[in-house]
């Protein structure tokens, strides 16, 4: 239970905890993380960067719900962005609050029409069952590159309306993987990956510009929204940012991470293959336990009262949405994949004003790919060990090994 507190409050302090979410050991393995900090309490104190953490789904809930009280605007990772020197500008749809986050959504809301869901769903679902009876020829592949990220890379930037070339599809997920990175502390992670993002700084602003867009796609309508005095001209480039930093790397993870659920298990594949409508639960289900992007900040607006637990005026909280997401005193059996689970309630894209404005697309996207699969292949299990890419704040797979069999 939170409790918003405008007088001192009579609660206790956070407990301090020695835990590094960012180490390499915790990102490969963060489970054993996650339960610290749950048996910490409502909320606790990372000692190593000077944040509170949280990791209870009922405390955690309601946490993203008061925006008011734990605000976006100090940025959505650890470094409060409000601050000089920070390495970007705020998103100006994920690091902003109403009044303004509510004029921008609303926009954008209203460019992602009926009409354009409907166009994407149709060319989605032909490119997946074009790209997925292919690699069935072929019999094995990896099914992050060869599938999850090629199949994203050949659909996402169509959708947002981008004029690009196939060979730079390197860059588009390198984007990502420096947002995400970016999110965490400004380690040796963060910063080789910062090297490799200078690198391509040029085609990164280039990409952002109107000239980029095709005409009347759905970055260019954005411009047009600028145009029109629904948002500010230099909200567009921005807003463009956002979908392709944040566009890629999450859904491709997604996606590569429900395969390899369905690929470890026979009888959960067999499921989605008796009724391909299922790929939506697939997709729901792995994206509750691995939890793509792993963590989220806010920033406390006065001091605050969380189940007993007083957290300062202008504090940050790391919340912790991956081990809400398998939260034993919410979850039955949290850490199987059961496609049968009710998943209402998972906060893998957040909840309240702040939920992800992308999710119809990677849901989209997600469902398609899931659903070829079920109707292309007899078979799909692993061909060998799945890897791990470490990321500040991206669980993803490296590598995933799959052999399959065509109908």
């Amino acid at each position: 239970m939170t409790q918003a507190a405008t007088a001192p409050t009579t609660g206790r302090p956070a407990a301090m905890i020695d835990v590094d979410p960012y180490s390499d050991e915790v990102l490969n393995e963060p489970h054993a993380m996650y339960e610290a900090v749950r048996a910490a309490g409502p909320v606790a104190f990372l000692r190593k960067y000077d944040v509170h953490v949280m990791g209870r789904h009922r405390d955690i809930a309601p946490v993203l719900k008061d925006w008011q009280t734990f605000s976006s605007t100090g940025g959505s990772g650890l470094a409060d962005i409000r601050k000089p020197g920070a390495w970007r500008a705020g998103s100006p749809i994920v690091e902003v609050d109403p009044p303004e986050h509510t004029q921008v959504r609303t926009v954008l809301q209203r460019i992602l029409s009926p009409a354009v869901i409907r166009q994407w769903r149709e060319a989605f679902e032909r490119e997946a069952d074009r790209l997925v009876a292919e690699l069935a020829e072929r019999g094995t592949f990896d099914g992050v590159d060869d599938l999850a990220q090629a199949y994203v890379a050949n659909t996402f930037p169509d959708a947002l309306g981008l004029k690009w070339s196939p060979e730079r599809r390197d860059n588009l997920f390198l984007l990502g993987e420096l947002n995400f990175d970016g999110q965490g502390p400004r380690n040796a992670r963060y910063e080789e990956t910062q090297r490799r993002a200078d690198l391509i700084a040029d085609w990164y602003n280039d990409s952002m510009k109107r000239e980029a867009m095709v005409a009347d796609g759905f970055g260019d309508k954005i411009f047009q929204a600028a145009d029109a005095g629904d948002i500010e001209h230099k909200v567009a480039p921005l807003l463009v940012r956002s979908f392709l930093r944040g566009g890629l790397d999450s859904t491709s993870s997604n996606i590569s991470a429900a395969l390899w659920y369905l690929a470890s298990d026979p009888a959960q594949w067999a499921l989605l293959r008796a009724d391909p409508a299922k790929a939506r639960h697939a997709l729901e289900e792995a994206m509750r336990l691995e939890t793509p992007i792993q963590n989220v900040c806010r920033q406390t607006m006065r001091e605050v009262e969380i189940d007993g637990v007083t957290v300062p005026d202008d504090s940050k909280i790391l919340i912790l949405l991956g081990s809400a997401n398998r939260d034993p005193d919410f979850w039955e059996r949290p850490e199987e994949f059961d496609l049968r689970r009710q998943t209402l309630g998972h906060l893998a894209l957040g909840v309240g004003v702040h939920m992800c404005i992308g999710q119809m697309i990677a849901r989209l996207e997600g469902e398609a790919v899931l659903k070829a699969a079920a109707s292309r292949l007899s078979e799909l299990t692993l061909d060998g060990v799945p890897t791990r890419k470490l990321n500040n704040n991206l669980r993803s797979l490296k590598t995933l090994p799959l052999r399959v069999k065509a109908i």
